[in-house]
């Protein structure tokens, strides 16, 4: 396992780091026993970063992190970094930083441990709070310089959190640089996949932007610029970049698979139609997953990228990333083909 410097945070994370969120489903839906093999062989692998969120599984894979790292035993989890979240509602407007030291409070009882080296802003910058615009409740540049900021200094002063950051799911680009260039954020959760690379790369004129794909407007190369650290997040971009998915279709998730897409199957198909452009790159023993990550690891701004594991198998598949040679460069000249092509949608 290779390590990479998270920002300015200053942490040593490992270049891949452990998820725990619904859409892969392990932490929430697997047996016991598989979950701690996978938490154990992380570890063994040189895994120490864990990404986690009260909303996952509303606070059980929290619960299920916290009880799989204390039954591994302090001598194997003594160096484990975890980064955890706050999701604003629109209830708490009025009180943000009384619901980031509720929802922290909760959140370090499940996890059972005093402390997270990040704790996350869950809901995305935009210019307004509008709720119809994305999945999460956003939060204006106002907000998250304001009240979410006293909220997260008054858990740092009170020794609960190291650092912070904030997630950009459905995230107006221009908002999320407005926050990143004050300063006061050090890490950011970001989407950055080979289905949507518009975080870090600028896209060919063939690209059509819509309601089923989003212009993230090169935020990690701008995070980068102002050394801040970014773990991409749906580096498989919820599955589409599987070779199960790339052959079969939309329904060839894992069963463990959740979140919005299970919940909604509809919102996957754009996904999925985009991922199986991908399909060239499936070249065993290196998979089309391996790829997706190799791609993901290139951009030099990205600090981690946070894996999503369904079951130990896959767990296993993406530990293997660094065994292989990178993507060469008539494999990447393919994939700008893809965007200049629309994907072949057109």
């Amino acid at each position: 396992m290779q390590y990479r410097r998270l920002g300015k945070t200053g942490l040593q994370v490992s270049e891949i780091a452990f998820g725990t969120g619904d859409n892969a489903g392990l932490m929430m839906n697997a047996e016991a026993a598989e979950r701690e093999r996978t938490l154990a062989q992380a570890l063994e692998a040189g895994m120490n970063f864990f990404d986690t969120s009260p909303d996952y599984g509303k606070g059980v894979a929290e619960t299920n992190l916290g009880e799989g790292l204390k039954r591994l035993g302090s001598s194997r989890t003594s160096e484990v970094l975890i980064s955890t979240k706050i999701e604003i509602m629109p209830g708490d407007l009025d009180d943000i930083p009384g619901r980031i030291s509720r929802s922290l409070d909760a959140s370090l009882k499940r996890l059972q441990r005093d402390h997270v080296e990040v704790l996350m802003i869950h809901n995305p910058p935009r210019k307004s709070r509008n709720a119809d615009e994305a999945h999460w409740l956003p939060l204006t540049p106002d907000d998250m310089l304001g009240p979410c900021l006293e909220g997260l200094e008054m858990a740092r002063d009170a020794g609960k959190a190291r650092h912070f950051g904030f997630t950009c799911e459905n995230a107006d680009p221009d908002s999320v640089k407005t926050v990143l260039a004050s300063g006061d954020y050090g890490a950011i959760n970001c989407w950055y996949n080979m289905v949507n690379p518009t975080a870090g790369q600028v896209m060919p004129p063939g690209i059509r932007f819509g309601p089923h794909y989003d212009d993230y407007g090169g935020i990690v190369s701008f995070a980068g610029e102002h050394d801040v650290g970014v773990a991409v997040i749906r580096p498989l971009a919820g599955g589409a970049l599987t070779w199960q998915v790339a052959e079969t279709g939309p329904t060839a998730r894992h069963a463990h698979a959740g979140g919005i897409y299970t919940r909604n199957p509809d919102s996957f198909r754009p996904e999925a139609d985009r991922g199986k452009a991908f399909a060239f790159l499936h070249k065993p023993p290196r998979t089309l997953p391996v790829a997706a990550y190799q791609f993901a690891l290139a951009h030099p701004a990205v600090s981690t990228v946070v894996g999503g594991f369904s079951d130990f198998a896959q767990f296993q598949e993406i530990a293997s990333v660094g065994e292989f040679p990178a993507l060469d460069s008539g494999e990447l000249d393919a994939i700008q083909s893809v965007y200049a092509r629309n994907f072949g949608l057109d």
